[in-house]
């Protein structure tokens, strides 16, 4: 009698180890299915992006769309992988491809537009960073980059308008969420090239220095430094020479990666616990 207790609960422990395990499985299967690889593929895309080995990021990018093809964050993140490797047409047309699934992706709109800057179609350009802010008005960035535009093409009134609302934005969101902006080095370095182009050269030297003071290693405001710095220099010996257009540097955000599955442990654990509980039912039997 105490044997056939001992088999009995050894079977319903086989029973029940089974089930965990056909559970396991069906969960497993269905964490499997192509949106989540592709979410996997693009993640590990971004951090190729941020070692700036942008052709294998592209290729991880482009599997992760064919598993994926409605996914507008993973066109736009294909996008600013072909726009920093050069490919602007491409990034164009990846952009767009975002768009025509989100028509409200601001950001999408922003990159679009900075892709067609990029590739001197100015007016295009403007266009997008129209539609970017139709979405959000205080994009520092989009206005900025108008601003450029409209200089390049020789609107300089309304280039200066763009320069001037960029600082009072800033400025107002200094004031709104003090505690924010001390960490937000983007906001200090759109600012402050927005200063440098009217001619305010002290105070951009400032904003600048507080961008770099927020990311020492933040190039685009590193580059504002350096180009303030030489200017204000040039304009001891040549003061007509101070309204040189500063470079403006891209930036990007990378997401981290999804962590690797722990799937083969635990399988090998479930699997092993199994075969004892068979092997000893089989035994006793």
């Amino acid at each position: 009698m105490k044997r056939d207790a001992t088999r009995i609960r050894e079977s319903i422990a086989l029973a029940l180890l089974a089930t965990v395990v056909l559970s396991f499985f069906a969960a497993h299967a269905f964490a499997d299915n192509p949106s989540e690889m592709a979410t996997t593929l693009s993640k590990r895309a971004d951090d190729l992006v941020a070692q700036e080995r942008y052709t294998e990021a592209i290729d991880l990018y482009n599997q992760a769309i064919a598993l994926d093809p409605y996914s507008s964050t993973i066109w736009n993140r294909l996008g600013i992988a072909e726009m920093s490797a050069g490919r602007y047409p491409d990034a164009v047309v990846a952009f767009q491809r975002a768009l025509d699934l989100d028509p409200y992706y601001a950001r999408a709109w922003r990159n679009k537009g900075d892709a067609l800057q990029a590739q001197g179609d100015l007016p295009a350009s403007n266009e997008a960073y129209d539609r970017a802010l139709a979405i959000n008005s205080n994009d520092l960035h989009a206005i900025l980059q108008k601003g450029i535009n409209l200089q390049k093409m020789g609107r300089s009134d309304q280039a200066m308008e763009a320069y001037s609302e960029v600082i009072r934005l800033a400025e107002k969101e200094v004031r709104r969420n003090p505690n924010e902006a001390k960490y937000d080095a983007t906001l200090w370095a759109n600012k402050g090239e927005a200063l440098a182009r009217l001619g305010r050269f002290e105070e951009a030297l400032t904003s600048y220095q507080t961008a770099v003071s927020i990311n020492p290693k933040y190039e685009r405001a590193l580059t504002g430094v350096e180009y303030v710095n030489e200017t204000l220099y040039r304009a001891k010996v040549s003061p007509e020479s101070v309204m040189t257009p500063v470079q403006t540097v891209t930036t990007r955000a990378v997401e981290r990666p999804i962590p690797h599955s722990p799937v083969p442990a635990v399988l090998s654990l479930l699997l092993a616990s199994i075969a004892f509980l068979a092997c000893r039912s089989r035994k006793h039997g």
